[in-house]
């Protein structure tokens, strides 16, 4: 137990020292084990004793920020009031936010509150890399619980589903702590999960920002910093520390699309199976993987201006022109007419511009490679579904490129 909770604050001095930020702290809690064990341990370090006043103070102030998924989860109903009213009994210092993750539809999640559009899919061109689209305005309200039933029943592949909800998820985390002045927030992802997440998302074609998606400290990317102190502790661990404690009886039982569904079923859930099966023969599965993480450092040139409107992390340029490379299509015959270059048709002088695609938005142009994979299993309505910071990152990205080709002949390079 003291070698448990000892564990988790040096991490927290180690990581906080020299000139990192200090304030409050977001503590992300889905009320699994992991988030629970993460609350109780941070209320512990914070709890100074008398005799203990040269305790160096790591974490001043924290708040309690829950994600409320019974929108989707049937199984999940009133469980976000079951946690607030736990909460409250236990950590009654601790502020607790919880927001359903409809919410991520509302003004509140966006950066102007009067944004009203969404994207209108016109199609695929060149293969499936470039995606147009159009902006349209909403002419109607639209219930957020169903709207995003609606968006996640649209989509047929598991993977896609469960990318698409942890996107949300950070977003709506990242778009709380910057309103409530918080500096860092923390995740309770274990040793376990650590390594989970750097071989599926390996797998998903995450190894450009795979650095910072599963980095313990990462300051660079959201304007919050992002920890995970919990880093060192295997779930093993965090289930026996929760048991002796007393605290598993706060625990809610965690679901998702991945609950009680094979390994195969998604990309998370077949590298989850494959972890756990190895750390049971093979203890030292986890430990070895989490070695290899903590050596993993961001790209030299990386562009953190450079951001991928549905995930938020950095994207690589000419990602399309690589898929093109790495990727087996079919090669169109020889007597195939050229398109129109994106005319439509109507007589409107489209030649004497860049054709209709003036009205239009590549949106592939904005995604990381692996959102642009889980884009292909979208569909017309489940683009027209997406929510709005993901349409206002697209829109913006895509005036800042513009504005920055009409004048690039009169800037200035460092070399000259």
């Amino acid at each position: 137990m003291y070698q448990y909770v000892g564990k988790y604050r040096s991490i927290l001095i180690r990581l906080r020292h020299g000139s990192r930020k200090k304030g409050k702290v977001l503590l992300a809690c889905s009320g699994g084990p992991s988030s629970i064990s993460l609350v109780d341990l941070t209320k512990n370090i914070m709890h100074t004793l008398p005799n203990e006043k040269k305790k160096i103070q790591v974490v001043p102030e924290a708040v309690i920020c829950h994600i409320d998924e019974s929108s989707l989860f049937d199984s999940m109903s009133g469980s976000a009031e079951t946690l607030r009213a736990r909460m409250k009994e236990h950590y009654p210092n601790f502020e607790f936010i919880c927001h359903p993750i409809e919410d991520v539809f509302s003004p509140q999640f966006v950066k102007n509150v009067n944004f009203d559009k969404y994207l209108s899919s016109e199609g695929t061109e060149n293969g499936d890399y470039e995606h147009w689209a159009k902006y349209a305005y909403k002419t109607s309200s639209v219930n957020h619980k169903e709207q995003l039933q609606s968006l996640f029943n649209s989509i047929k592949k598991s993977t896609a589903k469960e990318d698409l909800l942890w996107h949300i998820k950070m977003q709506m985390l990242i778009t709380v702590a910057q309103r409530e002045g918080c500096t860092y927030i923390f995740f309770a992802d274990s040793a376990t999960r650590q390594a989970i997440k750097m071989i599926s998302w390996t797998a998903k074609g995450r190894g450009y920002s795979l650095p910072l998606d599963i980095s313990v400290d990462n300051e660079q990317t959201f304007g919050v910093g992002i920890m995970r102190p919990m880093k060192d502790m295997l779930s093993k661990e965090v289930g026996l520390y929760n048991y002796f404690s007393g605290i598993d009886k706060l625990v809610i039982p965690p679901y998702n699309f991945g609950t009680m569904m094979p390994a195969k079923s998604s990309i998370d859930r077949l590298t989850e199976d494959f972890i756990n099966g190895l750390e049971r023969d093979f203890p030292s599965t986890v430990s070895t993987v989490c070695r290899t993480v903590g050596k993993l450092t961001p790209s030299k040139d990386m562009d953190y201006k450079q951001t991928c409107a549905m995930c938020l992390m950095p994207r690589q340029t000419g990602i399309g022109e690589w898929r093109k490379h790495i990727t087996v299509t079919e090669v169109p015959g020889a007597d195939t007419k050229p398109s129109n270059d994106g005319c439509c048709g109507n007589n409107q002088s489209c030649s004497t511009t860049n054709g209709c695609k003036d009205n239009k938005v590549d949106i592939n142009q904005h995604l990381c490679y692996s959102c642009q994979v889980n884009f292909k299993d979208y569909n017309a309505t489940t683009i027209q579904l997406l929510p709005p910071y993901v349409v206002e990152n697209t829109q913006e990205q895509s005036r800042n490129e513009r504005l920055l080709n009409e004048i690039k002949d009169f800037l200035i390079n460092d070399d000259e």
